[in-house]
């Protein structure tokens, strides 16, 4: 069985165990062709997405459309609300939303990205039963890779600043951040610290605290806010935002609510359509 990933989305988060999780199980797995992407990424059937980083995942899962399955991150498992960025389907329910609004693709499987997220064990299983030969070689393994279902460990805490450094908080929606864009936003005379360097439970817990009912990535990037708010260190907030999207303006209003410094917001950084993704593998044409 063909097993397509969409990786544009918290790829760190999730992918790496499914890989190897349904790959030990004997699919063959495929990650998006760049070049596939570039050929499909005037697409009409894209029109419906709002944001780059939506628009760059939906049209991997296009370029995927010759597998027997696409493997797709559900960014907020669980959460049934409504509110902020969760009014846009494709963040609510990302998997859901792409197997509706986007004709043409093979079955689309949703999988938690966040590793933590309750009921983990029994959809392993039942994504395993999709492509193992039999109960013994799920079970086998299940038993073998249960131990890999736990989140990646951040780089964590506050690196030290040189001195006359300008400490640069950078947050944003976590599909937004990465080590790539962490350089490409650093300017002279700035160290960048990301939100991306701290637990993402511990940032959503924050967020939490603070405003009840959020979806967990809205409360996760304003968790981080909070935090580096609070940093005696942080000389000012920097927040990733795309024009290009209706929850990412919603987040920065909020943000700037709540932030008591200089507080900007810039584009995401064009670093490519996958640099932020473990790996991308052509595949021959079907």
């Amino acid at each position: 069985m063909r097993v397509g990933f969409v990786t544009n989305l918290l790829w760190d988060r999730y992918g790496p165990f499914w890989v190897g999780l349904l790959e030990a199980a004997g699919a063959e797995v495929r990650l998006p062709d760049p070049e596939r992407v570039r050929k499909v990424w005037d697409d009409p059937r894209l029109d419906v997405v709002a944001g780059t980083a939506f628009r760059r995942a939906v049209a991997e899962a296009l370029a995927l459309a010759g597998c027997d399955r696409i493997v797709a991150p559900a960014l907020n498992p669980g959460y049934e609300g409504s509110r902020g960025s969760a009014q846009d389907p494709f963040v609510a329910r990302f998997p859901e939303a792409l197997a509706q609004a986007v004709p043409g693709l093979p079955p689309v499987v949703a999988v938690p990205a966040d590793l933590e997220a309750p009921g983990l064990a029994p959809l392993a299983i039942d994504t395993l039963q999709m492509v193992a030969p039999g109960p013994a070689a799920v079970r086998r393994v299940w038993q073998t890779h249960r131990a890999s279902a736990r989140p990646p460990r951040p780089p964590g805490g506050m690196p030290e600043a040189p001195p006359s450094t300008d400490v640069v908080a950078l947050v944003g929606q976590p599909w937004s951040l990465n080590e790539g864009v962490e350089r490409a936003l650093q300017g002279p005379g700035e160290l960048v610290v990301s939100a991306a360097r701290f637990p993402p439970r511990a940032l959503r817990e924050e967020g939490t605290r603070v405003e009840a009912g959020l979806a967990p990535t809205d409360a996760e990037a304003l968790g981080a806010v909070r935090r580096f708010a609070r940093s005696g260190t942080v000389t000012r907030v920097r927040m990733v935002v795309d024009p290009a999207s209706g929850a990412d303006a919603w987040l920065a209003r909020r943000a700037q609510a709540w932030v008591r410094r200089p507080f900007e917001t810039v584009p995401p950084p064009d670093l490519g359509a996958h640099e932020d993704a473990a790996a991308s593998t052509a595949f021959p044409e079907d």
